[in-house]
């Protein structure tokens, strides 16, 4: 971890007076200490773009979670392109902007609309209406990669959950998805895009003995193995290896 000095924590903290980048010991506190209701996804969103190596990361609302984006785009090479309706609050942040961050103020229709694409890390964080969430998330499925993710933040809050539960839904209906919501700190639903209209992101990983990548990209939920010849072999292997340990040590 950095040894960078860490700012001090402010109770009611909105980062609205800057969006610098966390340093890693910062987003590490912010994690443990921010009463902020994103701060618990903090480390599941700086993993997730640092983990599909994210070269276009999107984010729809201004937060600390922009800080922590920042920090994964200087790690990837990539760029965060922000939005934010609030002009008069985050105007003074647009001389924050470098080779990493881009920000937008003005309405997200707008924003997603000038951005070509392709998209691999979404968060919305933004508006939190039915009406407004799908619209978002209608300009947004056409650009994702093949197995990019969209994350959605407060699915699982009080008052917000069912609108934009539906949203999601209903936005989602003819797209090829898959998704699971981390059920605290109002909820983050994370989905991901099993057939876009964009090349795949290339998958990362550890490296087995032999050298080949420990990780492979393929559609959830899979295709049968046997529906391709290299399946229904590997299939096999694993079916004869099942059955010479049952043999050999008498497993029933």
């Amino acid at each position: 971890m950095s040894d960078t000095p860490v700012r001090p924590l402010e109770k009611g903290y909105d980062g609205a007076a800057s969006m610098a980048p966390f340093t890693e010991s910062e987003l590490w506190r912010f994690f443990h200490e921010s009463p902020h209701a994103t701060s618990k996804h903090l480390l599941t969103l700086y993993s997730l773009a640092i983990g599909i190596n994210a070269q276009s990361i999107v984010e729809l609302g201004l937060g600390v979670t922009t800080r922590a984006l920042r920090l994964a785009a200087t790690k990837t090479g990539g760029i965060l392109s922000s939005c934010d309706c609030d002009i008069q609050r985050f105007s003074h942040l647009q001389q924050q902007a470098d080779q990493h961050w881009r920000l937008f103020l003005g309405s997200s229709e707008k924003f997603l609309s000038s951005l070509p694409g392709p998209f691999d890390l979404v968060l919305h964080d933004a508006a939190h209406d039915y009406y407004q969430v799908k619209m978002d998330l209608d300009l947004i499925m056409p650009r994702m990669r093949t197995f990019g993710i969209i994350c959605v933040h407060d699915v699982q809050q009080t008052d917000l959950a069912l609108p934009m539960l539906a949203a999601i839904r209903d936005a989602t209906r003819s797209w090829q998805v898959s998704a699971t919501v981390v059920p605290f700190n109002a909820g983050l639903a994370i989905i991901r895009i099993e057939k876009g209209q964009h090349p795949a992101l290339t998958a990362r990983g550890g490296y087995l003995p032999d050298g080949r990548m420990d990780t492979v990209l393929r559609p959830f939920p899979c295709a049968l193995a046997s529906e391709t010849d290299a399946g229904a072999k590997s299939s096999l292997a694993y079916w004869v290896r099942w059955k010479l340990r049952r043999l050999l040590f008498g497993w029933r």
